[in-house]
């Protein structure tokens, strides 16, 4: 922990009650926008870079756009990754990798609607495509995969707006109808999937499950917004619309559901679960930058962790109590995937997993 330290950077505000505010302590200067607020930005990760050279720098809460843009502004200059896009991406791929496990569905044939277009749902969107392409897709087919939905209704390329530019590579291009309605958009896709990325509570009603359960057996409902409030749909209604069918994990907590005599425990997918281990590896390796790679191989690391039995039941998440663990096999292989892409910049130790451990903080006094 002494060697970790929270940044927040202040580029001012346009909200006009805290310019007016005697007692804010933030800059009271108009926000700063665009390539002026970049190079902010970019100043503060090379002096960062230059006091210490190995240090990873952590991106968090950024506005979507200027997530994606200083995520790849930095990428190749610094040891980086943003949570929000990539960190998100992976904890939710590895439910999805181990829900289609469950749906007994072949990945190459998988079909998921994001109901949110933000960078959490682009991050997502785009581990799930570069999966697909590791299962031999292209990358046009994978992301043929991919049905987007924001407030405007399904993104295709014949919709008639501007789109922002981290959505283009997801707009429909298979002359997919322009539908603004969600569950006719379900009703079309007949998806594996449904995550909810939207950050405006409850959007996922009863039509909505039940039409999903009409084209899949089991389907993935995945509300992944937070907090709790901001779910699109409880685990209550996910199971009860679906009539237990559907497989469910959230961004938050939910408690255990009881339904027609069957208990059934909500999963979670928290981030915590993969940027520790990610972050700690390409640490520990002195990776030379951390690609998505990184985040699809902790994906899979995290999955592994569920067994066949606990995903026939429907479990596709571990316990949390398990995340020193999970962190450890992560971070592991992390270090063997930067080694494997000749990314470190260390001597290959003999044995990577005494050499990750040895290197754990140990909170015991």
């Amino acid at each position: 922990p002494k060697h970790s330290l929270p940044v927040c950077l202040d580029v001012g505000t346009n909200r006009k009650e805290l310019l007016e505010d005697r007692f804010y302590l933030g800059s009271k200067t108009p926000r700063l926008q665009g390539e002026e607020h970049m190079e902010v930005v970019e100043e503060f990760c090379m002096a960062v870079k230059d006091k210490w050279p190995h240090c990873l720098i952590q991106f968090e809460d950024f506005k979507t756009d200027r997530a994606f843009a200083i995520l790849e502004r930095m990428r190749d200059k610094v040891l980086c990754f943003n949570d929000d896009i990539q960190g998100t991406g992976s904890v939710v791929l590895a439910g999805f990798i181990n829900g289609m496990k469950a749906q007994k569905a072949d990945l190459k044939h998988s079909k998921v609607v994001f109901y949110g277009a933000g960078s959490s749902a682009c991050g997502v969107a785009g581990m799930i495509v570069e999966l697909l392409q590791s299962e031999g897709l292209s990358r046009k087919e994978a992301l043929k995969a991919i049905y987007m939905v924001d407030t405007k209704g399904l993104i295709t390329n014949t919709r008639g707006d501007k789109l922002a530019p981290h959505k283009v590579p997801f707009a429909r291009t298979d002359g997919a109808p322009d539908m603004k309605e969600l569950c006719a958009i379900i009703e079309y896709v007949k998806p594996n999937a449904l995550f909810g990325l939207s950050g405006g509570g409850t959007a996922f009603d009863k039509p909505i499950v039940r039409k999903l359960c009409d084209g899949c057996d089991r389907p993935l409902i995945f509300p992944l917004s937070n907090p709790t409030s901001k779910a699109e749909i409880t685990a209550t209604d996910a199971y009860t619309f679906s009539d237990g069918k559907c497989i469910f994990a959230a961004g938050s907590p939910f408690d255990p559901v009881e339904y027609n005599g069957r208990t059934y425990y909500p999963g979670q997918g928290n981030n915590v679960f993969i940027f520790p281990g990610v972050g700690f590896g390409a640490v520990l390796a002195k990776a030379k930058k951390i690609p998505d790679t990184f985040f699809i191989e902790a994906a899979k690391e995290l999955a592994d962790f569920v067994t066949t039995e606990e995903i026939n039941a429907g479990k596709i998440y571990p316990s949390l109590k398990d995340l020193r663990n999970i962190s450890l096999n992560i971070a592991v292989r992390v270090v063997n995937t930067a080694f494997d892409m000749d990314l470190a910049e260390i001597e290959r130790p003999d044995d990577v997993t005494e050499f990750v451990k040895s290197a754990m903080y140990n909170p015991h006094y």
